[in-house]
């Protein structure tokens, strides 16, 4: 059992997938070695899996899953569901989340439970911030938390959070990041903190929320969160292990 899993989503990324790999390894392993890394490939048209596959060849604490393309949401629970780390931490595989501060955010987790990234400053197009801005409202009126950055690409958690928070999704949930974040404020007894992480713009490739997806990813999303609400439970407090 690693003590941290890493869960990277990735479809139609091959110009990013060994690049975000790489990162992983220079700034995440030398400060958690027992890791393991776990790319969920989201039936991929192009050599994404080959290359993540030859790096894994090398590298025996990287996995890589392939399923049938079903979206990033379901690639990231998947991945979620194969992990047996006690963290988590949840990375796209775009490389706009920077990991340079990841020693400073794994310190941190001698204090806190739950550690969720806000993209400060932004490198995103004006639509998907919009998208963002009104994820923040809908989630404070319909679940009652202020999540700032529901959709950022870094999360470090522990897995029994995730554990926890997965039985209130809905099947094939688009937005489980968002609601994970979510689940993790309104829980009592969790130590949550929501802190700034270096956002670049996307160097290769486009990106997989466009245009023509925002009208389903907006609807499916507000589904999401209504499903959600309507079988979400407040738990009693658990008590939570000190490293």
């Amino acid at each position: 059992m690693a003590h941290l899993s890493v869960i990277i989503p990735a479809y139609n990324e091959a110009e990013n997938i060994i690049g975000a790999l790489e990162d992983v390894f220079r700034d995440v392993a030398p400060v958690v070695p027992d890791l393991e890394v776990i790319v969920v490939n989201d039936g991929s048209r192009d050599d994404t899996a080959t290359l993540a596959g030859k790096f894994a060849a090398a590298e025996p604490r990287v996995r890589v899953v392939t399923q049938p393309n079903q979206g990033h949401g379901p690639a990231l629970s998947n991945g979620l569901g194969m992990a047996t780390g006690e963290w988590v931490l949840l990375l796209d595989s775009d490389r706009q989340a920077s990991l340079e501060d990841f020693a400073a955010h794994w310190a941190l987790t001698r204090q806190y439970d739950v550690i969720l990234g806000l993209r400060r400053p932004r490198s995103d197009p004006f639509y998907r911030q919009i998208i963002s801005f009104f994820m923040r409202v809908l989630l404070l009126a319909a679940l009652g938390q202020n999540v700032k950055d529901g959709g950022a690409p870094y999360k470090l958690l522990r897995r029994a959070v995730w554990n926890e928070a997965r039985s209130a999704m809905r099947p094939n949930c688009w937005i489980p990041s968002v609601l994970l974040a979510a689940a993790a404020l309104e829980r009592d007894g969790l130590k949550v903190i929501q802190l700034p992480i270096r956002h670049r713009a996307r160097d290769h490739g486009p990106s997989t929320l466009n245009l023509k997806r925002l009208g389903a990813f907006c609807r499916e999303g507000v589904s999401d969160i209504l499903f959600y609400r309507a079988h979400s439970r407040k738990p009693a407090p658990a008590p939570v292990a000190n490293d």
